[in-house]
């Protein structure tokens, strides 16, 4: 590993990790309060920007995390690090609201093990390759801060007012490994998801002389392993055959070394993963007098109370057709079985299944014009159209989410460590303007802008000769 990629990466960690510790997610969404909570795309910043590929997509210097096989076909050792600004517009039928949030999305690192400079070296050809994914994102995430008020008709009418409030999220360390033997390649992930949600609920009477104050605080702390598995089938199309049989070597080499024509056909999928959950309970009546607390009676508490939860079951296919260092453009279908999620914190949370179509698009005009820095970029494209499993009988009944991507991936020219090749690494940004939720009860608008770096580095598992 070279000195500079090595300076590269610790610097854009310390970085990361510094505003991280000054910037925590300010999120607000109502429908946090469903289920798990928001469940973050595992999706990188470059394919946020067509996030209908995810199945399918592999490269030689970009890491896609979502199918372990996609590594398999990585020739250069990658750092990946990314992060989003949100910004989200709330609308009831009677009101609005804003909301402004951001944070890091992820890092993550992947190589193969046979580095392509030993193979030119030794001029041995190897049919099979082996790559290694780490890496570190958020799964889920919670925050609301919701109030609710209703009139309570006893001997005097009063105004009952509940406040709910939710914070925390979930985490997912992922240790991919991947086989590749020719054009197909098998991969799996295993990891463990791990984080911490919190939530209070308070009941309070609006016009009541001494104020009785219902208080409810639960702290849930989540752990377990998990996994997925993942395959990649690549077709190359025949190459262009010699118009006559006059082709001179120059011709022939030229030909065969023309860009290839490829059909990628790919899958992801999990069984049911289930997960530890520890809980301490906090059930309690104050009581205040003039804005000063004057009792204060436990009615409830329990600390390290133990228990389950099983998140779904989830399958993913796709097709995408590409040509080298030109296009790419597929499809994806995924499918996730949110019926079969259970937990003993939410007994009374009813999901369904839930369905994602998406679509993707990359343009490369010239990637290796010299004079043209425009050509060398990267354009993408796509959009998603996904059902949400979270339904709540009378008040959300069409959950909806769908959003179109655009980005641009701008390549910075590292010289090869090893051969003084040219090898690029790349900045990513990306583009998403969607909706989701119920026009009937609350509708969501958004803008989220991702940005992530991407460095890469030719020196790993490079095996030196000596004469």
């Amino acid at each position: 590993m070279s000195n500079d990629f090595k300076i590269v990466v610790l610097t854009i960690i310390l970085s990361i990790t510094a505003i991280c510790l000054q910037a925590q997610t300010k999120e607000n969404d109502p429908y946090s309060i469903l289920g798990i909570g928001n469940i973050n795309s595992l999706n990188f910043a470059q394919l946020s920007a067509m996030p209908g590929l995810s199945a399918t997509y592999h490269d030689a210097s970009n890491l896609n995390i979502q199918n372990p096989a996609a590594s398999g076909f990585l020739r250069l050792s990658t750092f990946e690090a990314g992060g989003f600004y949100q910004y989200k517009k709330m609308k009831t039928p009677f009101d609005t609201d804003e909301v402004h949030s951001g944070n890091l999305s992820y890092l993550a690192l992947g190589f193969s093990l046979f580095n392509e400079n030993t193979k030119l070296v030794t001029r041995k050809k190897r049919p099979y390759n082996l790559g290694m994914t780490i890496s570190l994102t958020p799964y889920s995430r919670v925050g609301y801060d919701l109030q609710e008020s209703y009139q309570l008709q006893t001997t005097t009418v009063d105004t009952v007012t509940s406040t709910f409030q939710g914070s925390g999220g979930t985490y997912k360390f992922l240790w991919g490994n991947s086989f590749r033997y020719k054009s197909f390649s098998v991969g799996l992930n295993i990891g463990y998801l791990f984080g911490k949600q919190t939530t209070e609920h308070w009941d309070f009477l609006q016009n009541s002389n001494t104020e009785y104050r219902n208080r409810f605080e639960e702290n849930t702390r989540l752990g377990g392993f998990i996994w997925n598995i993942g395959a990649l089938y690549e077709y190359i199309l025949p190459a262009k055959k010699a118009e006559n049989e006059n082709e001179t070597e120059l011709e022939k080499l030229k030909r065969l070394n023309a860009p290839k024509t490829r059909i990628t056909l790919g899958f992801f999928g999990n069984s049911k993963n289930n997960i530890n959950t520890t809980s301490d309970l906090l059930y309690e009546r104050r009581q205040t007098l003039s804005g000063f607390v004057t009792d204060v009676d436990t009615l409830q508490f329990s600390s390290g109370a133990k228990g389950k939860m099983t998140l779904p079951s989830e399958l993913g296919v796709g097709i995408m057709f590409s040509k080298d260092n030109k296009w790419k453009i597929g499809m994806d279908y995924t499918m996730t079985q949110w019926s079969g999620f259970s937990s003993e914190l939410n007994n009374n949370i009813t999901l369904k299944d839930a369905m994602r179509i998406g679509f993707g698009a990359e343009y490369i005009p010239k990637h290796n014009d010299p004079f043209k820095y425009g050509k060398r970029m990267i354009y993408r494209l796509g959009g998603f159209y996904q059902t949400d499993p979270r339904t709540e009988e009378n008040i959300v009944n069409n959950f909806t989410h769908s959003a179109l991507t655009f980005g641009l991936g701008f390549p910075v020219l590292v010289k090869s460590f090893l051969s003084n090749r040219k090898i690029y690494s790349f900045v990513n940004i990306s583009v998403e303007i969607g909706q989701y939720g119920d026009p009937n009860f609350l509708k969501e608008n958004y803008y989220k802008l991702n940005l992530g770096f991407t460095l890469n580095d030719d020196s790993w598992f490079f095996k030196r000769k000596y004469n």
